[in-house]
């Protein structure tokens, strides 16, 4: 059976160049990712950090959830990062389209157990998202409450990425009116 994680169907969109791949884990902050179960797939959406000193996808969840009791080491693992950008019109409305950049990535599940190495990945989220907030402001978690969250770290193994930019058949483009916010 091909490996179809070098199965690009768009070619024409392929971004292989490693400053590419990593600027967009670096400008993305959320993520979907799916594991294979008995039942069914199982996709999940979170927040990641991208490690670029260990090549690695960082994310976290409840031990409550179902994904708790699926997502753990060992275990293939596909994610998705994307960010869209502008729609735009063309002569046929079979050419509108959207301007994306995407990275998919690749590897196995390596669920974190020891707390120091679980805080240290947690660390890396805080100072990603979070280092504009004075320390002093808030209290820091301790291994009792960081105990119900799952740090898990994905070593990339495959990555590929695609990008689509406006086309030069494009009429006129614009970005559309959502609320990034909830």
């Amino acid at each position: 059976m091909p490996d179809k994680r070098n199965n690009i169907r768009r070619s024409d969109r392929a971004e292989s160049e490693i400053e590419f791949l990593e600027f967009v884990l670096e400008n993305t902050i959320s993520c979907t990712i799916a594991v294979h179960t008995e039942e069914f797939p199982l996709i999940h959406s979170t927040f990641f950090v991208y490690d670029k000193e260990q090549n690695e996808i960082i994310f976290h969840l409840s031990k409550h959830g179902f994904g708790g009791s699926e997502i753990v080491s060992g275990k293939k693992i596909a994610i998705s990062i994307y960010k869209y950008g502008k729609l735009y019109t063309a002569q046929k409305a079979v050419d509108f389209g959207c301007e994306y950049q995407s990275v998919i990535v690749y590897g196995v599940i390596n669920r974190i157990e020891e707390e120091t190495e679980k805080r240290a990945a947690m660390e890396l989220f805080f100072n990603r998202f979070f280092s504009h907030i004075p320390t002093e402001s808030y209290q820091e978690f301790s291994n009792v409450e960081a105990h119900p969250i799952f740090v898990v770290k994905v070593a990339i193994d495959q990555w590929f990425g695609k990008q689509h930019l406006v086309p030069e058949k494009a009429i006129e483009s614009f970005y559309p009116e959502v609320k990034p916010v909830i």
